[in-house]
């Protein structure tokens, strides 16, 4: 494991710090895959996620397996999704936006219930689903002039903390294969920083200290968080309704940045462009339970739970490089004075690390009221604790792993908080085989409030119709989702010498759902 320098975002969630990137990266991935707005058939969707109490709907396979106790017959389900995003962002006064889209296959159920007409007080059905939980298809570009400080100034002031010299950032080398061990290295073999001439160590320096640069970063995330589940509800009575099931998760993403800066009027170096790329991925286990009760034929009860998902294999693989344009850099070469005008690029060594992931449990509730056929109204409130995201490495010995756990989760205890999702949705029959869907929710940011003033709570709005016939049924939904996040690009001392990009997030969800019945 090494000390990383890396600009991190989750879904939707983008935050980057510099440093020792590994005090807020694995916490702050943890909060990215325990992070969910919402998943399910188009019919659920539409109806802003609230199917807690409902029942009889593939998505209670991953959700509330008590619904699968809904069933009195076989049921095949396939769900495709089209995605918008579009992120806004204001960095030191200049505005720009971003946009993407993704097509996705989202999800695919199968429901085997008993016999329709099975004798006594019991009778329920199996689930098996697969269902895309988190996708991630979003980037954006920070831009503007800063009169302030660079990058570099951030990789001289790790220099300095380290005590890092001249002969100490060139042990770090290997002329072989050009590539160096952090990023401190990376800018000096890239003759971007400098020791002192007469310490040869700190006070680090630079060329066009003095100068504006103009800063260009581009950041994008790609990958998906899947599961595949098992799971069986049963019915007591068609009164009371239990179930269980077991859901293996698998995560897959790919985090990449570009920072580019300009030193405007530059004498020595025009600039350069540092870039990384993060690969993420691992499989997870965890187990739901769920119930709901019939109060009567208007009004259900649901309560769910899903244990802490436990990821006991992470892999991540950081790569990344600088390359500097140079317009003439004064140098010595065997002791005699030249100007460099052309560098080669120098790359990061690759940085593999194998870490374990806890993600927190979930405790849901619902409440839903039926209008006879008409249709029905439904509540769910979910709580999650993101504080208790934990942290480890088997990689490491078991004093190495403590000090790794005791400094990480208290970073995820300092910044994280229990917070509340709340979906409401509704449905009404407009006629015997066609039904309007309405929804909204909100989910709980997550962070304290001493983390920082934005507020991260994002709203969902949602709405679609369906058709349903005895052998089969179709549904659209759509999702409109915005939320507010920041991009620190790299951070210093001084407060006053740093930016972050202020970000406006709005993604927009087309899904589709079709069905039948067997």
């Amino acid at each position: 494991m090494k000390s990383i320098f890396i600009m991190a975002f989750g879904i939707g969630l983008f935050i980057a710090f510099t440093g020792n990137s590994q005090v807020v990266s694995y916490p702050f991935v943890g909060k990215t895959f325990s992070t969910s707005t919402g998943f399910g058939t188009a019919r659920m969707l539409g109806m802003g996620g609230s199917f807690n109490a409902l029942g009889a709907d593939i998505t209670s396979i991953s959700g509330n397996p008590a619904g699968l106790g809904f069933y009195n017959r076989n049921e095949l389900s396939i769900s495709g999704s089209l995605g918008f995003s579009d992120i806004g962002s204001n960095y030191i006064g200049n505005q720009t936006s971003t946009t993407d889209n993704d097509v996705n296959f989202t999800g695919l159920g199968l429901v085997l219930t008993g016999e329709e007409n099975a004798q006594g007080d019991w009778k329920g059905s199996f689930g098996f689903a697969y269902s895309k939980q988190l996708m991630f298809k979003q980037s954006f570009s920070s831009i503007g002039i800063n009169n302030a400080s660079s990058m570099l100034d951030y990789f001289i002031q790790q220099a300095n903390k380290k005590g890092e010299t001249g002969t100490s950032l060139d042990d770090q080398y290997d002329s072989n294969s050009n590539t160096a061990l952090s990023p401190e290295a990376v800018s000096y073999q890239s003759y971007l920083i400098n020791p002192d001439a007469k310490s040869g160590g700190v006070p680090f320096n630079r060329f066009e200290a003095s100068l504006p640069t103009r800063q260009e970063g581009y950041a994008s995330m790609n990958g998906y968080q899947s599961q595949w589940d098992i799971s069986y509800g049963a019915s007591y009575q068609q009164k009371f309704y239990i179930g269980g099931g077991i859901h293996f998760t698998r995560i897959n993403s790919t985090l990449s940045n570009s920072w580019r800066e300009t030193f405007v009027g530059a004498k020595y170096v025009d600039g350069f462009t540092y870039s990384e790329n993060l690969e993420t991925s691992g499989k997870g286990l965890s187990v739901s339970l769920g119930m709901i009760y019939k109060v009567n034929s208007s009004i259900r009860v649901a309560l769910n739970f899903q244990t802490p998902t436990y990821y006991e294999q992470v892999n991540e693989q950081l790569t990344g490089g600088m390359v500097t344009r140079a317009i003439s850099i004064p140098s010595y070469s065997n002791g005699s004075p030249v100007n460099i005008t052309k560098v080669s690029p120098v790359s990061l060594a690759t940085n593999e690390f194998t870490y374990q992931l806890t993600t927190p449990m979930r405790i849901g509730g619902g409440l839903a009221y039926f209008l006879g056929r008409k249709g029905f109204i439904s509540l769910d409130l979910e709580m999650v604790d993101y504080s208790n995201i934990k942290i480890g490495s088997q990689e490491l010995s078991y004093s190495a792993n403590q000090q790794f756990k005791n400094k990480y989760n208290s970073i995820a205890s300092k910044y994280f908080q229990t917070d509340l999702n709340v979906k409401f949705g509704a449905e009404y029959r407009v006629a015997s085989n066609f039904s309007l869907r309405a929804g909204i929710a909100q989910f709980g940011g997550g962070y304290q409030k001493s983390y920082d003033s934005i507020d991260r709570n994002i709203w969902q709005f949602s709405g679609g119709f369906g058709y349903r016939s005895n052998d089969f049924y179709w549904d659209i939904a759509y999702l409109y989702r915005t939320y507010k996040d920041a991009f620190t690009p790299y951070s210093l001392d001084n407060t006053a010498n740093y930016a972050s990009s202020q970000l406006q997030i709005t993604n927009s969800q087309i899904s589709l759902t079709g069905g039948v019945f067997f």
